[in-house]
């Protein structure tokens, strides 16, 4: 009879820990993707020149990008669009206003005009294939909006590299975000 009630604890213990396991995967967020996939090194990457954390009212931005084209409502961040396509997110108010900690390629209305690629070549319109042999095989596959999202985490700088592919396994729009970024 111990045995009996040894067995279905134990089988308990485990169904508990399958459920707290999958309750958490889907949860936990970009989070859970930073304790699960491997670092890839993202020190290099900017989109035209800009990297994050870079000030949208420094002089350099400011001589490079001029004044926003556009302004979105957002409650936490201020989205701007700039030409040649480029989107980012900064930080609204304090000391740290300006700092940008979400950078965009893929901006529907600017795509046919747009140069803007990855600091190893990634473009809209390149393939799966195209980024898994540019950037390996350290990533993480998630579903946003019912689009594919392919992601690469460097968890030194704490920033992630996703690319969000559409018709046809095609990139459809990148991001590069601080991982802070919600």
């Amino acid at each position: 009879m111990k045995i009996k009630y040894i067995i279905i604890l134990i089988a308990i213990l485990f169904l508990a820990f399958i459920f707290f396991q999958t309750f958490s995967f889907f949860t936990g967020g970009r989070s859970y993707y930073f304790k699960h996939t491997d670092s890839t090194d993202l020190s290099n990457e900017t989109f035209a020149g800009v990297r994050l954390h870079d000030d949208i009212h420094s002089s350099a931005f400011t001589a490079q990008y001029g004044e926003p084209r556009e302004k979105d409502n957002n409650e936490l961040y201020d989205y701007y669009h700039w030409k040649n396509g480029l989107l980012t997110a900064s930080i609204m108010n304090g000391k740290e206003n300006g700092r940008i900690v979400r950078l965009v390629i893929g901006q529907v209305e600017e795509r046919k005009n747009s140069n803007l690629k990855t600091a190893k070549g990634i473009t809209i319109g390149s393939s799966k294939k195209d980024i898994l042999s540019l950037y390996g095989s350290h990533y993480y596959k998630r579903v946003e909006q019912g689009t594919d999202i392919i992601g690469y985490i460097d968890q030194k700088l704490h920033i992630t590299l996703e690319f969000w592919l559409i018709e046809g396994g095609k990139v459809g729009e990148i991001r590069l975000d601080d991982s802070n970024v919600q």
